[in-house]
């Protein structure tokens, strides 16, 4: 890598609270390291980690109370996670999961991204995929109507190679859709802030 640093990071529009999303994903300034609060970890790693060019992912519940601090993820091949706080200040940009392109599935109208060890390969260049790996989705929707229309779809997921949908309706709440296609009448719900228990026929609410 170059010697040369990158500019003074800054809130930018693109970097607004809510824009701090689970499965996002962050760049830091390189010398972020220093400022960085350990919660399962260590800073050399994450030095080595930023010196690379390599982005963080943000956990729940995102933001620290006050909102001074992300709550960012590094997952390592071998399945290691270490989890860190970081100044806001301190990122550069927020980016989506990438594009599930080259994946055989997808359905027509609706855009699918990666997430899991498929995303982490796609953003390094570093070996995170294996013959036992899932194919973790994401899909994002954002009005009822879309919803409507993906029911109406009842798209099935193929069982090999293993796919997994996590369905996330306004970049917020998200579930399992080979949940949903279950028998359970309650359905566990993944916020960015928290994690509850919901009635199937009431996932309607959480579309405005």
């Amino acid at each position: 890598m170059a010697d040369e640093k990158p500019p003074a990071p800054s809130l930018t529009k693109s970097c607004t609270p809510d824009a701090f999303r689970r499965h996002a994903f962050v760049r830091l300034a390189v010398e972020s390291w220093q400022d960085a609060v350990c919660e399962s970890g260590d800073t050399a790693t994450l030095r080595e980690w930023l010196a690379d060019g390599r982005p963080l992912i943000v956990r729940r519940p995102c933001l620290t109370g006050d909102g001074r601090y992300a709550c960012l993820g590094l997952a390592l091949p071998g399945k290691r996670r270490l989890a860190y706080r970081v100044p806001v200040a301190r990122v550069l940009s927020i980016e989506p999961p990438p594009l599930a392109q080259g994946i055989d599935f997808s359905v027509p109208g609706f855009e699918l991204r990666l997430f899991g060890s498929h995303a982490w390969q796609r953003l390094t260049g570093l070996s995170y995929v294996t013959e036992t790996s899932d194919i973790d989705l994401l899909l994002d929707l954002s009005t009822l109507e879309e919803w409507r229309t993906w029911l109406s779809r009842a798209v099935a997921l193929p069982s090999t190679p293993q796919v997994d949908l996590e369905i996330v309706i306004r970049g917020d709440a998200s579930f399992s859709w080979r949940e949903y296609l279950g028998p359970a009448h309650d359905i566990l719900i993944k916020s960015n802030r928290s994690v509850e228990l919901v009635p199937k026929d009431h996932l309607t609410a959480f579309f405005p």
